[in-house]
């Protein structure tokens, strides 16, 4: 398990340049676009891999463009339109594990043969988080992955997380700490912190 120093994350812009996107996007240039998702799209990805998406382009992309349909209710900086569009993702998550919950098996349905076949991208990301982690975050309640994946893959701060989880800092570090504390206890003789 990787410590919160260890994580991969996209830097920050500057505030001229996300100020620039930001603006470009709003007059409806590609540009803008382009740059917004070049920069947080991975990071979004990463999230909806760790959280077991079905589609994580899917939701990517479902993120990123209810993100640009609304950008003109958008106020804030670059950290605040991270942590805007992690909501967002969030929120398909949520309703797409809600609709699978709610749709009854069909007999005959749903084989492997019936799934889309997963990309060479989602494929190599599988690839590297390996099925030891994966083991690893299935022994956490769902509020404790979500912490974790937050925080240690995406590589979140605790702020952000909070804003996106909708709890308070001090919930998300005791969640944090409870779900390290857990991980630790379950594997015995590994690092986890």
């Amino acid at each position: 398990m990787e410590t919160t120093q260890d994580h991969v994350q996209a830097p920050t812009p500057d505030h001229f340049k996300f100020d620039r996107w930001l603006r470009d996007a709003r007059d409806g240039g590609s540009h803008g676009f382009t740059a917004l998702f070049e920069w947080l799209g991975p990071e979004v990805k990463r999230f909806a891999v760790g959280r077991a998406a079905r589609d994580p382009d899917a939701v990517t992309n479902d993120a990123f463009l209810s993100a640009f349909r609304q950008l003109a209710s958008f106020e804030g900086d670059a950290r605040a339109f991270r942590s805007w569009v992690f909501a967002i993702a969030r929120n398909r998550l949520i309703d797409q594990h809600r609709a699978e919950q709610r749709r009854p098996p069909i007999a005959g349905r749903d084989t492997p043969e019936d799934r889309p076949a997963p990309s060479a991208e989602v494929l190599a990301l599988s690839g590297l988080a390996s099925e030891r982690v994966a083991t690893m975050l299935e022994a956490l309640t769902d509020a404790q992955q979500e912490v974790v994946v937050l925080r240690l893959v995406s590589g979140l701060s605790l702020e952000e997380t909070a804003d996106i989880v909708g709890r308070p800092v001090t919930a998300v570090k005791r969640l944090q700490a409870r779900a390290l504390e857990r991980l630790r206890r379950e594997n015995p003789g590994e690092v986890v912190s």
